[in-house]
C-alpha cells in the first residue's frame, strides 16, 4: 500500500484534534488503562473528523460521569443542617 503524503495544513489539524482528545481523555472519568488502551487508536488515526467524534463522544462520557458522581453526593448530603426559619 502507498501512503499519500497529508498537507501541512491537513497534519496541522490531525495534530490538534489528537492534542484535543488526549486532553479530554485525562478526564477522572477515564481511567489510565483506558488512555492507555487508547493511545495507538489515537496516534494511528489520520482522520481529524474521526478523532473529533471521539472527542465528542469522550465529552459526553465525562459529563454522564459528572452528573452521576453530583447525584451521587446530593443522596450522601442527606437533610440539611440548618432548617429554613420563618421569621
Amino acid at each position: 500500500m502507498v501512503s499519500t503524503p497529508i498537507s501541512p495544513a491537513c497534519a496541522l489539524l490531525v495534530s490538534s484534534a489528537r492534542r484535543n482528545l488526549r486532553e479530554v481523555l485525562n478526564h477522572p472519568a477515564f481511567s489510565p488503562e483506558r488512555r492507555q488502551k487508547a493511545e495507538p487508536l489515537i496516534s494511528a488515526c489520520t482522520d481529524a473528523a474521526q478523532l473529533l467524534r471521539w472527542k465528542l463522544l469522550a465529552l459526553q462520557e465525562s459529563e454522564a460521569w459528572e452528573d452521576a458522581q453530583l447525584a451521587r453526593e446530593a443522596q450522601e448530603l442527606g437533610p440539611a443542617a440548618h432548617p429554613d426559619y420563618l421569621y
